[in-house]
């Protein structure tokens, strides 16, 4: 995204998405989940997990790789852990009932895990993550399992895809601005920034992507065509993959066509008052935010910050979309019946 793409309302934006996903087979209500939670993404600028996304859950379940009218359930897994069962659906219901069910049992007992199973993609983990650091719990969710159907990810050294992006979010109560989230994959990008920058008709950064020869490129289109995503932060990223792959497949089992995930809380205030920690947090926060830049920066950020203050700012001035995006949307609305006069630009 740029900022001289049209901007169009979340409201619209939302309306349209839950049109979309009902038209697909999803329950009203859940369909209306899943928009929001697009829509938020974008409203984030996480434009990778955001709204054009519809075009390609409408076409994953026309090739039945999900189904779209399933429901979560809690479910115990052999060893006795709690579980959600997605039934193959896509993964933002059944992260929503994981994590009302981690924050229970996190307060209840100090500190829970419940795994996630048989879901397709689950949009941004780190909205769920910080629902947990909102609720004053330490909350870490990440996925693996699914190589066999999604090779994106050449391992450090490699010039082939094997691993999938493997995301991880971590979530913490912080100080006066709210929750420090980290969100992200751990391959230099999330799958979906390709598939957004191809979908744009705009390169991709250097650094994220090499072609089939194992050369480094900007054309998202080599990634589709035998490239790989490179590692972030070259072993480290590796070796984090390498963790959510096993945890993912050799303790949950092997994933359908998304991931398998484990979330995990710890009740921070079982360790010291609430109102303590958040003064000392807002101390050690305060003092990164006053280190001097360094070139090429204006400012040092806090993660999570940005994109609650940019989510502030797109509530009024819309949220900028492509106009190859935008084209896509509104080609989709007429394909599945969908009313695509919500797309509209702001004036």
């Amino acid at each position: 995204m740029t900022e001289h793409d049209p901007r169009l309302g979340a409201a619209g934006l939302t309306r349209f998405g839950t049109g979309v996903m009902t038209a697909i087979g999803c329950q009203p209500t859940i369909a209306a989940e899943i928009a929001e939670h697009l829509v938020d993404a974008d409203l984030c600028g996480v434009y990778s997990h955001g709204i054009f996304r519809l075009d390609w859950y409408a076409e994953r379940a026309a090739e039945g790789k999900f189904v779209p009218g399933a429901i979560p359930s809690l479910v115990t897994a052999e060893g006795g852990a709690e579980m959600v069962d997605g039934g193959n659906g896509l993964g933002m219901p059944a992260f929503r009932l994981a994590t009302e069910r981690l924050l229970e049992r996190a307060k209840r007992d100090g500190m829970a895990a419940v795994g996630v199973a048989n879901v397709d993609h689950t949009g941004r983990i780190g909205a769920f993550a910080q629902r947990g650091a909102e609720a004053g719990c330490l909350t870490i969710m990440f996925g693996g399992g699914s190589r066999k159907d999604w090779r994106q990810v050449a391992p450090y050294g490699g010039a082939r895809a094997v691993l999938p992006t493997n995301p991880y979010a971590f979530a913490i109560p912080a100080g006066e601005r709210g929750p420090v989230v980290i969100d992200f994959a751990t391959g230099m990008a999330a799958g979906g920034k390709i598939y957004a920058a191809k979908m744009s008709g705009r390169p991709l950064a250097e650094g994220l992507c090499i072609d089939a020869a194992g050369n480094p490129t900007t054309n998202p289109d080599d990634y589709f065509n035998g490239g790989a995503i490179l590692s972030m932060a070259g072993p480290k990223g590796y070796g984090m993959a390498l963790v959510a792959e096993l945890l993912g497949e050799a303790i949950l089992g092997q994933a359908m066509d998304g991931m398998n995930w484990i979330c995990l809380a710890i009740d921070l205030s079982r360790f010291r008052a609430s109102s303590t920690y958040r003064a000392a947090a807002e101390e050690c926060l305060a003092e990164l935010r006053d280190c001097p830049p360094a070139p090429g920066f204006d400012r040092v950020e806090v993660p999570g910050e940005r994109e609650a203050a940019l989510r502030l700012e797109r509530l009024t001035t819309g949220i900028p979309i492509p106009p190859a995006t935008l084209a896509s949307l509104r080609a989709l609305g007429v394909r599945l019946g969908v009313d695509a006069d919500e797309l509209v630009a702001m004036a």
